[in-house]
């Protein structure tokens, strides 16, 4: 077992949890939106909140193994287009994960708390569609990885 493997085993293994967490969290917060059950909503919201660590986590671990992997290898550069996209994509899915997503759910939770379902259900929608595009811009990240595009 090379070193390659080893961060190339990390690198997809936190792609998963990254991706897998985004597109359940997704499937699960557009389900219990439908239930219509604020207090259920409000709870959901703030459980959901252990996701983000394991999200930040995963993303850090995903930069520093592509990052070991792009230095130990003699065939990948950063100059190729699959890696600088693929970087690219990750930090703009970064940045809107870490400033979008958890004040916009702390703000649905208060929302819901403080009965006011209608300008929840408005801040749910939103953060609804910021996360459906976000988890296609991973996708786009992973398809990048695999195909490689310009390789």
């Amino acid at each position: 077992m090379t070193l390659y493997e080893v961060l190339l085993f990390v690198h997809i293994l936190a792609v998963a949890v990254w991706v897998g967490g985004s597109i359940m969290l997704g499937l699960i917060s557009a389900r219990i939106q439908r239930t219509g059950d604020a207090a259920f909503r409000a709870r959901f919201a703030r459980a959901a909140g252990v996701v983000g660590p394991a999200i930040g986590i995963s993303a850090a671990l995903i930069l520093a193994s592509g990052a070991w992997m792009v230095v130990d290898s003699e065939t990948i550069e950063l100059s190729q287009l699959w890696v600088w996209l693929g970087l690219a994509l990750f930090f703009l899915s970064a940045i809107v994960g870490a400033l979008y997503f958890a004040p916009a759910s702390d703000r649905i939770v208060k929302a819901l708390e403080a009965g006011q379902v209608q300008e929840a259900d408005r801040r749910a929608r939103t953060f609804n569609l910021v996360s459906r595009l976000d988890t296609l811009l991973l996708l786009v990240v992973v398809g990048l990885m695999v195909f490689k595009p310009g390789a």
